[in-house]
């Protein structure tokens, strides 16, 4: 049952002074984690309830965040988003979610959101993806992303554009394929396929310069016929591995854009009689949790969406209140073993 307690209250219990709970309601300041654990455990005991009315016109703020999302759908934006959620609930904010459905080609929504997020004066916008992605946008978008840019705080996620007032994290570098090749060619495997995956998009044209490279690396020949982009979803990795296998050239392994796509050509491989790893070894650039419970448990990239989404709000915050550390951030990757590999 909710308790009526003040602020004084809460900073007694929690043993923090009362500027600290101050700052840990309104968001002003980053607090410890080891205070912000103390003020978490007298609200839960009391269900305390700050007054965001009140707070909001004290700060000139309306506590609400825009963030805008390619495809919710796609797990690992969907785990993105509910880690960002839930470090801007920790923070006081709540959420203005925009779906583009970039992916089913409704490009024009992002422009329209974007002009939205202005009206609606959040306090700042999250970008995740999109158009941002591509290697070269359209005029319009980059526009429209600068005008946002002007009137609101704005962090996104892809390559920097040039001039732009927004500030920019560019997690992809093509360090998880370079993992994926080294781990392939560490079990015999020298015939390797790169399936799925958009060409002009820059993850998938980073993904794909670090194949070439690592090829030349390893003195094996590039074959263009081994590379099979589609797109992220399983039936993409479906008919991206149908047209590996009417090509006459072997191969023994294949990096797949994501587990949907290594899903999609897992099941192709098995229509066609092959089992995986048995026959191909299939590895995914990115790793979801549900691949854990596949048959058979995908090998992949697994990336850190809780601290993404955290540095994600904390770099959108500190914009917010004016306190933008420029430092160096590791985003560095893991390789989860499955069962979906074995020697060749």
């Amino acid at each position: 049952m909710k308790q009526n307690i003040t602020i004084k209250q809460i900073a007694q219990e929690s043993n923090v002074s009362m500027a600290t709970v101050s700052r840990y309601l309104n968001g002003t300041v980053t607090v410890s984690d080891e205070k912000r654990q103390q003020i978490e455990a007298v609200i839960a005991k009391y269900n305390f309830t700050p007054n965001t009315n009140a707070r909001s016109l004290s700060l000139g703020r309306t506590m609400t965040l825009g963030i805008v999302i390619p495809d919710i759908s796609n797990p690992y934006f969907y785990s993105l988003f509910l880690e960002i959620q839930r470090e801007a609930t920790l923070n006081g904010y709540t959420l203005l979610l925009y779906n583009t459905s970039f992916q089913q080609n409704h490009k024009e929504f992002e422009e329209e959101y974007f002009q939205k997020l202005i009206q609606h004066r959040v306090d700042g916008v999250l970008v995740l993806g999109g158009q941002i992605d591509l290697v070269s946008p359209s005029a319009s978008y980059l526009r429209a992303l600068n005008r946002l840019g002007e009137h609101l705080p704005v962090v996104v996620m892809g390559h920097p554009i040039p001039g732009s007032s927004c500030r920019f994290l560019e997690p992809e570098n093509g360090s998880g394929v370079t993992a994926l090749f080294h781990y392939l060619y560490s079990l015999g495997h020298r015939n390797i396929a790169f399936i799925g995956g958009n060409a002009g998009v820059r993850i998938t044209e980073t993904r794909l310069a670090a194949y070439r490279k690592l090829l030349t690396l390893h003195r094996l020949t590039p074959n263009p016929d081994l590379v099979v982009l589609t797109d992220y979803y399983a039936s993409d990795g479906y008919q991206a591995a149908l047209m590996l296998m009417e090509n006459p050239l072997p191969f023994s392994a294949v990096i797949a854009a994501n587990d949907n796509v290594a899903i999609g050509a897992i099941r192709a491989f098995r229509d066609k009689g092959l089992s995986v790893p048995a026959h191909i070894s299939v590895a995914s650039c990115d790793h979801f949790s549900s691949g854990e419970y596949f048959i058979p448990r995908i090998t992949g990239i697994a990336r850190d969406t809780y601290l993404l989404g955290r540095l994600l709000i904390d770099t959108l915050l500190q914009n917010i209140r004016g306190t933008r550390e420029d430092s160096s951030i590791d985003f560095s990757t893991r390789l989860w073993e499955g069962e979906s590999c074995q020697g060749f």
